[in-house]
């Protein structure tokens, strides 16, 4: 089997080359453990590893809809938001969709038997989505947006937002937009609300960054009624696991996590942007739980591996080039590992 990978996280891949794991801020976890409910659950869904899991995840999605200050009735789960970002096209059958140009690589991928328009996000704008957005959505039937987007790290308002699906409901276009980063975001402001207001907005989130479990693949779709019960019929019986539906259950039942993390990851962030521009480093948007920046160092990505560490190249992405990476925001001593390294490197 032959597949080009072009996501962060292949430790594996890694390890086949150096026969070692590496500190891995390629992938844009939460740096904090999930919390010990989790752990526990994970444990605990070894004993039902005999029973196919509730065919409707009842609890599961009333513990989101609780988080999410919504209805029962307009949660979807799914196997980790990949699988939505794959069947959602699938279902509703876009004959022209607009992207953003960096994105998610799996958007386009989706997007199959479509005709695929991209809006450029331009460095000299710093990578933010303009008002000009709008205009491109005319003659479009779906609309593929990320809030942070990924990899730059930029929020979008929720004003904006709301004028993107207004103008996608005039386009009888749908609005899909990834909030997978969103809860670790600083002054991040999901769409969700917007549900109510709207027939046409698809919000896609996941527990994967969130809580730091991307093996056990979690995710979900809040949408109206209508929408949920079409992509509902359509995903596979049994899709989420019993053990990725008791560790959600359990990581939901910690209020206080999130905020924790979200504390956790400023304070970190900071020392990592603080020392980033020591080295005359660009930084761009960063206001997630990861931090894009502009080098000027061909190969980073290769010099670190030396030192054990593994980061995001960027310049597979559409729209950007060689020099641009990625680094997630992990526990300080790993944070300090990286700017150690950065320092040989820089200074020689």
């Amino acid at each position: 089997m032959s597949k080009n990978y072009t996501h962060g996280g292949d430790i594996y891949s890694y390890y086949e080359k150096y026969s070692r794991y590496p500190v891995d801020f390629s992938s844009s976890l939460n740096p904090l453990n999930a919390p010990l409910e989790v752990t526990n659950a994970y444990v605990e869904a070894y004993k039902y590893s005999f029973a196919y899991p509730p065919h409707d995840y009842k609890e599961l999605r009333e513990k989101i809809a609780e988080k999410e200050n919504t209805d029962i009735k307009n949660i979807c789960v799914s196997n980790g938001a990949g699988e939505l970002i794959r069947y959602i096209p699938v279902i509703f059958k876009p004959k022209n969709a607009l992207i953003t140009a960096p994105a998610f690589s799996e958007y386009k991928k989706s997007l199959i038997n479509c005709n695929v328009y991209e809006y450029l996000l331009k460095k000299e704008n710093n990578f933010l989505t303009g008002n000009d957005f709008l205009d491109n959505i005319s003659f479009k039937d779906m609309v593929f947006l990320t809030n942070p987007d990924n990899p730059i790290g930029n929020l979008i308002n929720i004003d904006f937002i709301e004028k993107i699906v207004e103008k996608c409901r005039k386009e009888n276009s749908y609005l899909v937009l990834d909030e997978c980063f969103i809860d670790l975001a600083e002054n991040g402001e999901s769409a969700v609300p917007l549900i109510k207001k709207y027939n046409n907005l698809i919000i896609i989130k996941a527990f994967t960054k969130t809580y730091a479990f991307a093996g056990l693949r979690l995710g979900y779709a809040v949408s109206n009624e209508k929408i949920i019960d079409i992509i509902d019929n359509m995903l596979p019986e049994w899709r989420v696991s019993m053990p990725a539906n008791m560790c959600g259950i359990a990581a939901l039942s910690d209020k206080s996590f999130i905020n924790s993390s979200i504390e956790y990851i400023k304070k970190e962030k900071e020392y990592l942007i603080s020392n980033l521009k020591i080295f005359d480093f660009i930084i761009y948007g960063s206001k997630a739980n990861y931090i894009f920046f502009y080098a000027g160092i061909f190969d980073l990505k290769e010099r670190l591996e030396k030192y054990n560490i593994l980061i995001r190249d960027c310049s597979n992405y559409n729209g950007l080039s060689k020099g641009y990476y990625r680094v997630a925001v992990k526990k300080h001593d790993d944070n300090e590992k990286l700017i150690k390294a950065l320092k040989e490197i820089v200074n020689g």
